[in-house]
């Protein structure tokens, strides 16, 4: 009778086992569905802006070794930005985030096209992003060269801080190139 009743709580205990392997299982992947789910909802950008309307003057780069991020809207397509293009075809202060004045500043913006641009005019659209959106501040016309694939837009002016996107147009709507820069007051 002792071996009956140690095979047969030698059974339960196995089923016990199984029992609760399974719903460890089960629980485990209820789990992570919720840890998942939670990360997704919370991951969110938020991202700060505030200034002033003010008058331009020049900008000045942040000091950092940092390069800027470009963003490729299509076939290996750059625009970034520098505090300045020489005369000599120099860029200047490379970076994705610049200082300016309480009155305001400027930055030149460059364009790399993996092919031509086959355009003669193109159109550099200034949003500035916040938490309540992106709103447009302004839309330049341009005059390129259609054979070319390198471009440089001066004076892209600034009032306010805050992260900004500029994009590069043809004058169809069709974008060229996108970049993301951070403006902040000295």
């Amino acid at each position: 009778m002792k071996a009956v009743n140690f095979t047969l709580a030698k059974f339960f205990f196995q089923l016990k086992l199984i029992i609760m392997q399974k719903l460890t299982n089960r629980f485990g992947f209820f789990l992570s569905l919720i840890i998942c789910f939670s990360i997704i909802t919370s991951c969110g950008g938020k991202k700060e802006s505030s200034g002033d309307d003010t008058k331009k003057e020049e900008t000045k780069k942040e000091e950092t070794k940092k390069e800027s991020t470009t963003t490729s809207t299509s076939g290996g397509n750059q625009l970034y930005f520098v505090e300045e293009y020489s005369k000599d075809g120099q860029e200047v202060g490379k970076a994705d985030k610049f200082f300016i004045n309480e009155k305001g500043g400027y930055i030149t913006a460059m364009l790399k096209t993996a092919q031509p641009v086959g355009v003669g005019s193109v159109d550099v659209r200034l949003e500035r992003e916040s938490l309540d959106g992106t709103e447009i501040i302004d839309t330049q016309p341009y005059d390129v060269s259609p054979e070319k694939n390198y471009f440089f837009f001066d004076k892209i002016t600034f009032y306010k801080s805050g992260d900004y996107k500029i994009t590069v147009f043809k004058k169809d709507g069709t974008p060229i190139a996108s970049g993301k820069v951070r403006i902040d007051y000295k």
